[in-house]
Parts: structure tokens; C-alpha cells; sequence
């Protein structure tokens, strides 16, 4: 579950290398290494549902924002009568773009939009700038629309700073650079953007994740490439004591794999725990694995399924992934196919292969397998127990791998108990037949299995 692993780079132009070098299984690159070369707006299904509005991809409360609109157009219209306000003007511009007022009509929606936009109104420009930077009614000026977008930025406005983080990120209208597109994602995931988080996620990033020594990171970085572990160590040892989370998470990680460094699982712990405490969702994830399978800690399902639900709960795919296999095994939470499913999907939705096969798969209504081979062992042992494939501990809850064999152990008894109850049933059978007619030469059955 917890493969060799090269070194996490997050954003950038390194996350290429991570892939081709990772298995299937890989933990410290970026998770999302494949989606980080696509741009933001294909990486979250969340907005599918806006890209279909074809406007303003970076808002997930768009239902929330005709709603309060819809009252004030409708009497706008039974009126006959033009806003006169700011908040007004942008809603009638909300109508015409999403085509809540009529047919779609961009050109009126960036009149409208305009107007508001001319009185400060941070929701106004933020959807004026996405206007300019697609050409939707208006001539197409990326540079124009980073400047309503910086504007609705520099009054915190969210949707603003998160689309300033996707100008940097994508190089619409201005050069493209990823610091400070996490820069702005930060800001705008502190301000409650959940696609803000989604892409600092994306990229192992959390808000709370400082940026300190980030020269010294990317030093390291070059050194790490350069298969100078002991010499990337260094660097990252000393960025991780400023408390940069990316560098605490691959001293970690080196400290797991004996890269550069004495191999000692209880420091891999001590720095995973230092970086996910900050946020990191790869971090949190790995230190969850430590948890499970009992490396520098005791074995603790419970702690695992907790780090695993923090890195789940940031989008990241393999934390979900991790999470949902915590409950088709009654992992430190209680068994349920269901909740498994639940969480394959949402991995699977960011493009996670193996939580699409067991969501399928455990949606099947098939046997739920074993967690290892250790307890492939002990329920195949001789020959396959097939009364044990329909059986699974609903609603029970391991707290460790000792308490998950010891369950699988006592089950397979009774099943061998039920099948040697069978043989004995037909011995007696043909015993009580054969000394019903011949009544001798008949072979005893045996003593009944206790």
C-alpha cells in the first residue's frame, strides 16, 4: 500500500518526472501529477456544472446568487423599470449571462455587468473580467479582465483572488507563475473558496502552509534531482525547521525510505505529523499510513482512518481512496459497503482508476476481499472457503490488524466446523443405511465434531 517513492514537487514543471518514476501506489508525488498539467478549470467536477452556464467558472454558489437575485429582477420587469444600483445592475447582468432573463444574451450581460463593475462592486468585476478574458460580449483582452480581476481582489473578495491564482496558473494576461498562483489560491482558500482548496490540494498545498525558505526548497529540488540525496536532505532539513510543510513532508518521506539519510520510520512520523498539523493533504495521508500499518507507531486504525478523513476531506483522491478502503474493511471505522462506495466514488470522480474499480465492483454486490495476503492466507488456507466470500462484519469496527485476523480466524473455524458437520451428516447417513440393510461391514462415522 506504501510503495518507494521519489520526492514530491507539487506545482511546477517537475511533476512529469514524479509520474513516470511513480508506481501505482504513489504517495509523495504530487496526487494529482497527471491533472496538474491540465488547466484548473478541467481538473474539478464541480465545475462542469458551471462550465455549462459558460460563465463565471470560478463560483460554486451560482444557484445561491440567482436566488438572491431572481426577487429583485422580477420586479425590475413587472415595473418596466432599470436598477439603479450597483447590486441591482449586477443582477440584471447575472440574468442575461446564465439565461435566467430570457434567451442568453452575453452582450447585455456585460452591459449590465459593466455598470456595476464602473461602481466597485467586487462580484460585478469578477464576472466582467471572466467576460473579457473568454470574449464573451465583448472583444476578448485577458489583460483587461487580470485587472477587474486584481480590483475585486484588493477588496478580499474571494471569487476575485481565486481567479487571479488561475490567471498565474494558466498565464491568461499575464506571465505564468505558479508561487504566485498559490499565493493567490491561499489567500482565496482563507477567505472559504472551496475551488481554491481544491486546487491547492491539487497541488499538496494548504492555506496554512507556509511559504518560508522557498528558494532553499527548490534547491533542494534540484539536488533531489540530481540524485544527491544526502545533499537535497540538508537543504530540505533546514527549509523544514523554518516550517515550510512541502520540505517537512519529504524529510519525512526520505526518513521513511532511507534517501540520504539513516532510514528511521519513527523521524518519518515526526515530520509528517509536523506537516500535515499544517494542512498538507499528502502529509496527512502518509502519516495515515504510517497509523495502519504500524511504522515508528503502534498499529492505530482509529488514528489512521482520522488522517485519511483530513486528506479525504481536501480532495485528495488517494486520502478518499485510503478512507473508502477503511470502511470496506472495518478499519478504525465501522464495516459498511456502503460509506466504501461512497468514497471510491468521490476519488474516482477526480480521476482515481482503482476507486473506479472498486466502486463498481463493491456496488456488484461482490465479496469484499481481503485487506493484505496475510489474510488472504488465513481465509483460502488449504482450499477456498466459499461460504466465507458471502460473509462480512457489518457495522464492526478493528482497531488493528490483530483484531481483523483474529475475527477472520474464528469465522473460518466455523465454516470449517459447518463443513465438517456436513461430511459427518453424510457418513451417519450411509452408516444408518447400511446397518438398516446388510447390518454388517458398515463403517462407523465417527464421533460428531464438537
Amino acid at each position: 500500500m506504501h510503495s518507494r517513492r521519489p520526492i514530491y514537487f507539487g506545482l511546477g514543471n517537475l511533476t512529469k518526472r514524479c509520474e513516470q518514476n511513480a508506481p501505482v501506489t504513489h504517495n509523495v508525488c504530487a496526487p494529482h501529477a497527471r491533472i496538474n498539467r491540465l488547466p484548473l478549470m478541467k481538473r474539478a467536477p464541480l465545475l462542469l456544472a458551471i462550465l455549462i452556464l459558460g460563465f463565471l467558472p470560478a463560483r460554486a454558489d451560482i444557484v445561491e446568487e440567482w436566488s438572491a437575485c431572481e426577487g429583485r429582477v422580477a420586479e425590475f420587469q413587472r415595473k418596466g423599470q432599470a436598477p439603479k444600483d450597483a447590486a441591482g445592475e449586477y443582477c440584471l447582468g447575472l440574468g442575461y449571462a446564465t439565461g435566467k432573463i430570457g434567451t442568453r444574451d452575453m452582450a447585455r450581460a456585460a452591459k449590465w455587468l459593466g455598470l456595476a463593475a464602473a461602481q466597485n462592486l467586487p462580484a460585478a468585476l469578477t464576472a466582467l473580467g471572466y467576460h473579457y478574458e473568454k470574449g464573451y460580449g465583448v472583444e476578448r483582452d485577458p489583460a483587461k479582465a487580470v485587472a477587474l480581476y486584481r480590483r475585486a481582489a484588493d477588496q478580499g473578495y474571494a471569487d476575485g483572488l481565486l481567479n487571479l491564482g488561475r490567471a498565474y496558473e494558466n498565464g491568461v494576461g499575464v506571465p505564468a507563475n505558479q508561487t504566485e498562483a498559490l499565493k493567490w489560491y491561499g489567500l482565496a482558500a482563507a477567505k472559504g473558496s472551496e475551488l481554491a482548496k481544491r486546487a491547492l490540494a491539487a497541488a499538496g498545498r494548504n492555506p496554512l502552509a507556509t511559504s518560508a525558505g522557498l528558494s532553499s526548497f527548490e534547491e533542494g529540488q534540484r539536488l533531489y534531482l540530481a540524485k544527491d540525496f544526502a545533499g537535497a536532505f540538508r537543504v530540505f532539513l533546514q527549509t523544514a525547521e523554518q516550517g515550510n510543510a512541502r520540505a517537512q513532508l519529504q524529510v519525512g518521506s526520505q526518513y521513511e525510505f532511507g534517501e540520504g539519510v539513516a532510514q528511521s520510520y519513527q523521524d518519518a512520523v515526526k515530520w509528517y505529523a509536523l506537516a500535515a498539523k499544517q494542512g498538507d493533504s499528502i502529509a496527512q495521508r502518509n502519516l495515515g499510513n504510517m497509523y495502519e500499518l504500524g511504522k515508528g507507531v503502534g498499529e492505530d486504525w482509529s488514528q489512521a482512518a482520522t488522517w485519511y478523513r483530513r486528506s479525504a476531506g481536501q480532495y485528495d483522491a488517494k486520502g478518499q481512496f485510503a478512507l473508502g478502503r477503511m470502511y470496506e474493511f472495518g478499519m478504525g471505522v465501522p464495516q459498511s459497503r456502503g460509506d466504501a462506495t461512497a468514497w471510491f466514488h468521490k476519488a474516482a470522480s477526480l480521476g482515481n482508476s482503482k476507486a473506479a474499480y472498486f466502486e463498481k465492483h463493491l456496488q456488484g454486490g461482490n465479496f469484499i476481499g481481503f485487506r493484505d495476503e496475510n489474510e488472504a492466507a488465513v481465509v483460502l488456507g488449504a482450499g477456498l472457503r466459499f461460504a466465507l466470500r458471502n460473509q462480512e462484519p457489518a457495522g464492526r469496527t478493528f482497531r488493528n490488524s490483530n483484531e481483523r485476523i483474529a475475527y477472520l480466524v474464528g469465522l473460518r473455524r466455523e465454516v470449517d466446523r459447518s463443513e465438517a458437520m456436513t461430511f459427518y451428516s453424510m457418513r451417519k447417513s450411509a452408516y444408518d443405511d447400511c446397518m438398516g440393510h446388510a447390518g454388517e461391514g458398515c463403517v462407523p462415522p465417527g464421533p460428531a465434531p464438537q
